[in-house]
């Protein structure tokens, strides 16, 4: 499914680039077609992160979490990458999924 995806990302933004191309004398369209664009790269990257980090049990379980208990506000994870060479460093990532 994720090759197909990827397909229609890369089709879309081809048929972006026509489009920029084709309505380049109107200012609206060319400003509505590059934030297209930008917003299609954005849709690849999260999909190759996906398929480079498997997100998904990760999604399961936040749906297991929230079957077991539906008036649960938070979910904390820690991810380790790696081992501890010197000393931990973290990067804290806050998301809003409602």
């Amino acid at each position: 499914m994720k090759t197909t995806i990827k397909t229609h990302i890369k089709e879309l933004q081809l048929s972006c680039e026509r489009m920029l191309l084709y309505h380049s004398d109107n200012k609206m369209l060319i400003s509505y077609f590059k934030d297209l664009k930008e917003k299609l790269v954005y849709l690849q990257e999260l999909t190759d992160m996906e398929q480079r980090y498997n997100l998904f049990p990760v999604s399961e379980y936040i749906e297991e979490l929230e079957r077991i208990d539906p008036e649960l506000t938070h979910i904390d994870f820690s991810i380790q990458l790696k081992e501890v060479a010197s000393e931990k460093k973290v990067a804290k990532v806050n998301a809003k999924l409602f």
